[in-house]
């Protein structure tokens, strides 16, 4: 479970540095139907490697501009704290991944049931 975990987090990562936000999904999609995990857990591993990609790029990006981009964007949103917006973007992320993983997941348990 731990190398599902890896392999979408390292994955989605780099993906979306080079092509647009749902990217994300496709490493879930892929990993999630090769690895034989059950869906709660494909869900499970799928969510927190992106939230965990996702919410470290956010804080990096942050980090690196100073909060200067971060404290905008929040209040573009009408968000009064920063550190919301980094939490939102990786929960929105962690979704993504979460549902893409799940949906593989369930696809390889019904070709296996035939």
């Amino acid at each position: 479970m731990i190398i599902l975990f890896l392999l979408i987090a390292g994955n989605a990562f780099f993906l979306n540095l080079v092509l647009p936000w749902w990217s994300a999904a496709l490493p879930g999609l892929f990993f999630g139907y090769r690895m034989n995990v059950t869906p709660i857990r494909a869900f499970g591993m799928g969510f927190f490697a992106v939230f965990l990609a996702w919410g470290a790029h956010a804080a990096y990006v942050h980090i690196a501009s100073n909060g200067v981009l971060s404290s905008r964007m929040a209040e573009l949103f009408g968000l009064t704290q920063e550190w919301i917006l980094i939490l939102i973007t990786a929960v929105i992320g962690g979704l993504l991944s979460g549902f893409a993983t799940l949906t593989s997941s369930l696809l390889a348990h019904s070709r296996n049931k035939k």
